[in-house]
């Protein structure tokens, strides 16, 4: 296993998309960052859509960095702190982890021609700065702030770079307050922050995926908007869709 997470995605997949949530994953960012690459993308929704292929293999290549900190030193000194991954790996390994993933970084950064531009480098100087910062925290309600910001960047990490410039807001705003809100449940649950056994039901996670709609009332009548729309809209007829599913599957069972 110590060779296979050489490879970048392979220790997000083993140590987070195993435990059940991949459809969350594809759902909610993978198909909606697609869905925003081929509708509002700046270039060719092919070449949209491989950019922000790209674009995730780099946020992924940085942001598995931070896992392994996490996993490997931070969680021996956090409070309930999960200590996944390989607990016994030597500091070679986890050298050759950390290099391996600069270097994918790097190469998609070239390949995608981006050394010399500011907003690249500054987007993911951010990441690095906000998950240094999550991952030196002990304080349980502070880290809550930290992760918000993750969230945010997660999402918009493959989307940043692809869509129309007039759009990268409306985008923003509505990840904040639909992914990254629905987001923060989780993670407060899971550190044992929240009470709200209900947010599980089906008619919760429809509610709160329609409310964004309630935004588009109140921006349509501005260009920048669009990107807020077609992914509130996204939102609101996934939720839809799985409600239904979760009735109709019901219903056969009981029968």
């Amino acid at each position: 296993m110590n060779v296979v997470y050489l490879l970048p995605f392979s220790y997000f997949h083993n140590t987070r998309l195993r435990s059940g949530s991949i459809t969350f994953h594809l759902v909610f960012e993978w198909v909606a960052a697609v869905v925003l690459a081929v509708t509002i993308g700046a270039a060719a929704p092919e070449q949209s859509i491989a950019i922000a292929g790209l674009s995730y293999l780099a946020f992924i290549s940085l942001y598995e960095i931070g896992y392994l900190v996490n996993d490997l030193f931070a969680a021996k000194w956090e409070e309930g702190g999960r200590q996944r991954g390989p607990q016994g790996a030597g500091y070679y390994w986890v050298a050759a982890w950390f290099g391996s993933r600069i270097a994918m970084f790097l190469v998609v950064t070239m390949l995608l021609g981006l050394l010399a531009t500011p907003e690249w480098w500054s987007f993911f100087v951010t990441l690095g700065v906000v998950f240094t910062l999550h991952n030196l925290l002990q304080d349980r309600e502070l880290k809550v702030a930290t992760f918000l910001w993750l969230a945010w960047l997660r999402f918009m990490a493959p989307v940043m770079f692809v869509v129309e410039d007039s759009q990268r807001m409306g985008v923003g705003l509505a990840a904040a307050m639909a992914y990254v809100g629905f987001r923060m449940f989780g993670y407060l649950d899971s550190k044992g922050l929240l009470s709200m056994p209900g947010r599980q039901r089906p008619e919760f996670r429809l509610f709160f995926f329609c409310m964004p709609l309630a935004g588009i009332l109140a921006l349509w009548p501005y260009d920048s908007a669009l990107g807020y729309v077609i992914l509130a809209a996204y939102y609101a007829v996934v939720a839809s869709v799985g409600s239904m599913l979760i009735v109709l599957f019901s219903r056969v069972a009981d029968n």
